[in-house]
């Protein structure tokens, strides 16, 4: 069974209680005491007593000290001492109150490896592992070293750090560790990735796991929009990113089968390199060979393009109509692909551009459209849309076609929403254009029908716009 253990980060014994009573109170079935915030270790360890298991940690570079430490902590009523894997105290103390653990911040070795370090640490006591992930590869090890370990039916702590290892906190009870470490509010977290204990408590056991994956996803906000529409829903759910590199992609069916994660949204570069690893795709996504929403079933994966539907929402908020309109897609990629579609469905004339002419001509064969290139670029359009990251935070920060092509006719929208004002919108609302949209509509629409596809409801748009304005400030 696995206890969510409170981690207790206090400056001395009184503030220690405070935050022991407050732990308690807000379910904590453990509790770690981080000796070493201590600005001075007390007289009074009184605080070790309590009716759920203690651990005292004390990180020093002094063996002697340790020792004493630990010797006081136990005689005070801790259960456990948390000691380092190199630690020369790790065989003085009796094993049934001995946590001996191994910290890696910076990568996480293969399966075996992992299986490796946990088998000479349980020689000292419970063993305790910790990595840093970085991707899938990360997390299937992870998982596989701790089916490996359940089989055992030995205790054992294994824990992913980092914002990408959160998945492992949230399913620890699926992996079998023995305590999952939670801080106590976001502001005294001790490690990355920590769950705080009012969410712990709040998730339980089996939450609803959804995600987002792709490369880079430093700047996404689908996490926040989407853990408030959880939270509005009254669903104990968590949104989590997982980052895949190109090679990493086929690693993501694993990852969805293996944490349990009920669906996934795909963003660059991969929403059209996904498929071959679907059972089906609905209809929108496969007229437009890109999707950006994935469904785990019991029979599969099934994908969605809810992109369109963010489209359709976007032009509709400024009455743009886009039936027999002159269109311009600037972009060939997934996102493209979901915007060419929609607006041949819909009965516009398009034309495509993009920097690598080839990849425009092969998308405008496929859908009946035009290819033109950048540099030929003139006025004319009444809508023109930007489905390329030409601006976005972490991306070059410029309009990907000339000023020329606005006019005070044509309607523009950004599928950009990080930064909300690009220099393509800028660009745009400088020649006076009739109305210019951010990707803000797209995401929340986007969201939204990716969140009912999860979890059957439809969700609170108005936390989740609330939610966006907030992290845009």
């Amino acid at each position: 069974m696995t206890l969510n253990c409170a981690v207790i980060v206090a400056e001395n014994a009184e503030q220690a209680k405070t935050f022991k009573a407050s732990a308690l109170a807000k379910g904590a079935e453990a509790l770690e005491f981080r000796l070493d915030a201590f600005s001075v270790i007390p007289d009074d360890f009184s605080f070790f007593a309590a009716d759920v298991p203690t651990i005292a940690t004390f990180r020093s570079e002094s063996d002697e000290e340790r020792k004493e430490t630990f010797d006081r902590a136990l005689a005070a009523g801790a259960d456990y001492i948390d000691i380092e894997g190199d630690s020369g105290l790790r065989d003085i103390f009796p094993k049934e109150h001995v946590i001996c653990s191994y910290h890696n911040y910076d990568t996480t070795p293969p399966e075996n490896e992992i299986r490796t370090i946990i088998n000479d640490l349980k020689s000292s006591g419970i063993p305790k592992a910790a990595f840093r992930v970085r991707g899938p590869k990360d997390l299937i090890a992870i998982n596989d070293a701790a089916v490996t370990l359940r089989r055992q039916g030995q205790p054992f702590i294994l824990i992913g750090m980092g914002e990408e290892g959160e998945v492992t906190r949230l399913r620890a009870s699926d992996l079998g560790s023995l305590f999952n470490y939670c801080a106590l509010t976001p502001k005294l977290a001790s490690a990355p990735g920590q769950l705080t204990i009012d969410d712990a408590v709040w998730f339980g056991k089996n939450p609803v796991v959804t995600g987002i994956t792709g490369y880079p996803l430093t700047h996404t906000f689908s996490p926040d929009i989407h853990n408030a529409a959880f939270k509005a829903a009254h669903i104990p759910g968590k949104y989590v990113k997982i980052p895949a590199l190109p090679e990493e992609l086929h690693l993501i069916p694993d990852v969805l089968l293996k944490y349990r994660i009920t669906g996934i949204n795909v963003t660059i570069p991969h929403k059209e390199t996904i498929i071959p690893f679907l059972r089906k795709t609905d209809p929108l996504a496969k007229s437009a060979g890109a999707v950006n929403t994935i469904l785990n079933t019991q029979n599969g994966f099934d994908g969605f393009n809810t992109d369109i539907m963010g489209i359709s929402a976007s032009l509709a908020s400024v009455n743009a109509n886009p039936k027999e309109a002159n269109v311009l897609v600037i972009g060939a990629g997934g996102a493209a692909r979901g915007a060419v579609a929609f607006l041949t469905r819909e009965g516009a004339h398009v034309s495509i551009a993009n920097r690598t002419r080839s990849r425009a001509e092969k998308l405008a064969q496929e859908f009946g459209a035009r290819a033109v290139g950048i540099t030929e670029l003139q006025s004319g359009y009444t809508i023109i849309i930007n489905a390329t990251p030409a601006g976005m935070s972490g991306f070059e920060n410029i309009s990907p076609v000339p000023d020329r092509i606005f006019t005070k006719e044509c309607v523009v929208m950004d599928m950009i929403y990080d930064p909300e004002m690009t220099p393509f919108l800028t660009a745009a609302k400088t020649a006076g254009v009739r109305a210019a949209v951010s990707g803000k509509t797209m995401l929340i629409e986007q969201a939204a029908a990716a969140f009912t596809i999860w979890t059957g409801i439809r969700p609170d748009r108005d936390v989740m716009k609330k939610t966006f304005e907030e992290r845009s400030l």
